[in-house]
């Protein structure tokens, strides 16, 4: 899995000092809860999206595995086509940025 990634999250307390990085192909998560980097493919995204944190009146609640502190700030969920983990929150540094960058590797955008 080599490459240069084209866009690194920075480590903050907010993603427990974890790295999201997103290369041409694929999209990787440090999780230090499951002691390892989940790695997804740009094909098996279905939909990738910004969140308010709980804290901004709406009463929408999110179901999925949540990798870091993301309910308690803006944050990033990402929907999987299979899988275990199909539902995915986590909080990347500029999560506007990295949402745009990751839509333009997933298939069918240009």
């Amino acid at each position: 899995m080599n490459g240069t990634p084209l866009y690194i999250s920075k480590r903050t307390a907010r993603s427990l000092w974890q790295e999201y990085r997103i290369y041409r192909n694929r999209i990787e998560l440090q999780c230090w809860l499951a002691l390892h980097t989940l790695v997804i493919p740009a094909s098996e995204i279905l939909k990738i999206e910004v969140r308010p944190s709980v804290f901004s009146g709406r009463k929408e609640f999110i179901w999925g595995v949540k990798i870091d502190n993301c309910d308690l700030c803006r944050h990033v969920l990402l929907r999987r086509k299979s899988g275990i983990l199909k539902r995915i929150g986590f909080s990347p540094d500029d999560p506007e940025k990295f949402v745009a960058v990751c839509q333009s590797i997933m298939p069918g955008t240009t």
